[in-house]
């Protein structure tokens, strides 16, 4: 019998963490409780190891709801762009890089999922881990991007859909191709105000205890990595019955 398909952090949480009832489970988690009871108690070894990562893994979880709620309404400050509701009944919050292939794929399922739900907002927060200042302009496509969304927003679509179709890592020379094709040219330099906000966005990263891009928040559940689309919609659906 492998550990692997018991250790599901939640479920473990549940049993050792917090009283639990029989009437707050499903059959099936139910089931499965029963299941981890009878391994630990013909493995004490594990219990040890096991409560110490659960103790880990509970403050963890306080940090990040802590970090979560001290960071709401700054997930919605004008210098993220975004896509979707004005007034949603869920917000997806999207940690992404214009560098990031994964994130690049994501995108089309988030413009999908908007498309499908007229409730639904997604806040796309730039953070540029793959790509340091370009010395030649000094900017990077974070920075850029987010120049043009805050003083021409009216080529932002164009812009963001240019530098995610792009393969591979920008550099001057492609970040100058796409300005010269949306008339942006004069955003491609560093500002103090968006290199400011760019900063913010890996600090806001790093305490959420993100460790890579794309690093989806929903509702209070946070999604790392890429979600096809079916996923990506049962957690949105989640979010509006929690809601």
């Amino acid at each position: 019998m492998s550990l692997s398909r018991f250790f599901a952090p939640w479920l473990v949480l549940l049993m050792l963490a917090f009283p639990v009832s029989a009437n707050t489970l499903s059959d099936t988690e139910q089931t499965q409780l029963d299941e981890i009871v009878d391994l630990l108690e013909a493995n004490p070894a594990l219990i040890a190891n096991l409560n110490q990562s659960l103790q880990k893994y509970v403050e963890q979880q306080k940090t990040l709801k802590q970090n979560l709620a001290a960071r709401r309404d700054w997930f919605e400050s004008e210098t993220h762009s975004w896509i979707g509701a004005e007034d949603p009944t869920v917000t997806v919050v999207n940690f992404m890089d214009y560098n990031c292939p994964y994130c690049k794929k994501l995108e089309d399922e988030l413009q999908k999922l908007v498309a499908a739900h007229d409730d639904v907002k997604v806040i796309n927060i730039a953070v540029p881990l793959k790509q340091q200042n370009i010395e030649s302009l000094d900017t990077n496509s974070a920075v850029y991007a987010m120049n043009v969304w805050l003083e021409k927003p009216e080529a932002f679509a164009q812009v963001h859909e240019l530098l995610m179709k792009k393969r591979g890592m920008h550099d001057a020379r492609s970040l100058e191709k796409i300005a010269q094709k949306t008339d942006t040219e004069s955003l491609l330099a560093g500002k103090e105000r968006t290199g400011e906000a760019v900063a913010d966005n890996y600090r806001a990263f790093m305490e959420l205890g993100l460790r890579g891009t794309p690093a989806m928040i929903i509702g209070d559940q946070v999604a790392p990595g890429y979600l096809p689309y079916p996923q990506l919609e049962a957690m949105v659906k989640a979010a509006k019955q929690e809601g």
